[in-house]
């Protein structure tokens, strides 16, 4: 099972790599540097000349019109390349806000309905492709005009705007098909470990474990699924404010179930103190960091630089391979977030989740086949330990069996017997002389009258293990039980249901054949 986990989530976590392949479409953006903006005046009817009092030049990306209406202007620059390609086209709008859209001064349509007022606006979509007539499409520069407002959201965003350029005709899933496949890729990796997990937490002793790390990639693919929802359908604008605020709360979730799973590994004491301190510090920085891609990154940073804290100082304390293992793997895990902080909130953070939540499987699922090897070894030894306690008791004070037969009464001492035998409504006893008496009863009375060194090896016979010399398995394929070879020589057979256990409660005193 562990081994096929691993091979399942290997193959998943590199599925992307050739399925990057697949997808080559020629995407042209407007020249992000050089937009011009101007705010719309009320009661304005068409548009403006874009060189009046309050138009100015900017980035893309700092266009906002978040409780406002502007207009917007930009060029696309057209290669001879791409006209070519003669495959219809389209101007991708992915941004928060209702539009009206204009190439080279003709209308291509509106998503939504841009206006001054608030109760006047209806809601856009937040990713719209607008379909381009070829004949409107020239080489070199192309003029886009935008008209926009954004009065229905919850939240304010830094960049409300995400992009505008032109490729070829689709929907706007298809745009992003290759971030879904990839993304289901890594869905399927969690899901994967969840289940194993589910199946591991019936097994397992100490469930709180494996229970923190279920919990941590259920939220996670949670999050996924959040992540990839603009991929899967398409919504309103006002729907992305509560996209990115259930992102952030799964992160915030993810790093105190990833936190409190540290704490329980590695921390003996003062555990609540640390929850304490941690859980309000991730809070605050989450809180006053603009932006939701930091966000999201701290609500995983802080738990793991702490964790690393923890698995740190453990690996000092014991230094064991167990805890250097996880120290390494927490400071890389802590490295990549901070290497990676502005770019976090996006594919990669699924990326980075999803490998560091194989290592915590593969680890955890090692460590139970270690747990379940080892309590096993410790239980034959209690076997045998038993086995030989009740061997030197017998020694020490040899009991008899007392045997009413014909009207006499016969003490036989229990180490002279070799095996009882059933025989109807007799027990056959046969003794280490080669003697033979019989017993007038059940095999099941006699057995309740023998100590413990007398082992039921089959429905007919119970045998005195002093007086096993060898055991052997059924050939392969038989339907035939075992058999006990005793020092008489009498092969005793014993049944194949019940053969381990006998093999591991004599293994050690006989030799396996």
């Amino acid at each position: 099972m562990n081994k096929s986990l691993v091979v399942g989530w290997v193959t998943l976590l590199l599925s992307f790599f050739i399925q990057s392949s697949a997808f080559a479409r020629e995407i042209i953006s407007i020249d992000n540097d050089n937009v011009i903006v101007c705010p719309a005046k009320p009661q304005q009817k068409g548009q403006p000349k874009f060189n009046e009092v309050g138009c100015e030049t900017r980035n893309l990306f700092r266009v906002d019109p978040q409780q406002t209406e502007i207009w917007l202007k930009g060029n696309l620059t057209i290669s001879q390349a791409y006209l070519q390609r003669k495959q219809p086209s389209a101007l991708f709008v992915f941004a928060k806000m209702s539009s009206e859209v204009f190439l080279n001064g003709e209308r291509l349509g509106n998503n939504g309905t841009p206006s001054y007022l608030k109760e006047q606006e209806f809601p856009g979509d937040m990713d719209a492709s607008f379909y381009i007539p070829p004949r409107l499409i020239k080489q070199g520069l192309n003029e886009v005009i935008i008209h926009a407002s954004s009065h229905q959201g919850l939240l304010s965003l830094s960049t409300p705007i995400h992009f505008i350029g032109i490729s070829e005709y689709s929907p706007t899933s298809e745009f992003f098909k290759q971030d879904l496949l990839i993304s289901l890729s890594l869905l399927g990796a969690m899901l994967l470990g969840c289940t194993y997990l589910v199946t591991l937490a019936f097994r397992a002793e100490k469930k709180s474990i494996i229970l923190l790390m279920l919990s941590m990639l259920m939220l996670a693919s949670a999050q996924l699924l959040v992540e990839i929802s603009r991929v899967m359908f398409n919504y309103s604008y006002p729907m992305h404010d509560i996209r990115l605020i259930a992102i952030v709360v799964l992160s915030l979730a993810f790093g105190f179930s990833f936190l409190l799973f540290s704490i329980k590994k590695f921390a003996r004491s003062y555990q609540k103190l640390w929850l304490a301190i941690v859980i309000p510090s991730t809070l605050v920085l989450s809180i006053m960091l603009p932006g939701f891609d930091g966000k999201s990154a701290i609500a995983i940073l802080v738990p793991a630089l702490f964790s690393a804290i923890l698995s740190g100082y453990s690996c000092w304390k014991e230094r064991t391979r167990e805890s250097l293992s996880y120290l390494i793997a927490y400071i890389l895990f802590s490295l990549t977030i901070i290497f990676t902080f502005l770019d976090f909130h996006s594919m990669l953070f699924y990326y980075i989740v999803t490998g560091m939540m194989a290592f915590l499987v593969i680890r955890v699922a090692n460590e139970f086949i270690q747990e379940r090897s080892l309590r096993k070894a410790e239980a034959q030894q209690v076997l045998k330990l038993q086995l030989r306690l009740d061997q030197l008791v017998q020694q020490e004070s040899p009991t008899k069996l007392q045997l009413n037969s014909a009207g006499k009464v016969e003490f036989i001492p229990v180490d002279e017997i070799a095996y009882c035998k059933a025989a109807g409504d007799y027990v056959e006893i046969m003794l280490t002389n080669s003697r033979q008496s019989l017993f007038s009863g059940t095999l099941k009375s006699i057995e309740k009258m023998l100590p413990s060194t007398f082992l039921k090896v089959h429905r007919s016979y119970i045998v005195n293990l002093d007086q096993v010399v060898s055991i052997a398995s059924p050939q392969k394929g038989a339907a035939s039980s075992g058999v006990m070879v005793i020092s008489s020589g009498d092969e005793i057979p014993v049944s194949r249901r019940i053969l381990p256990h006998v093999r591991r409660v004599i293994k050690g005193n006989v030799t396996p054949v």
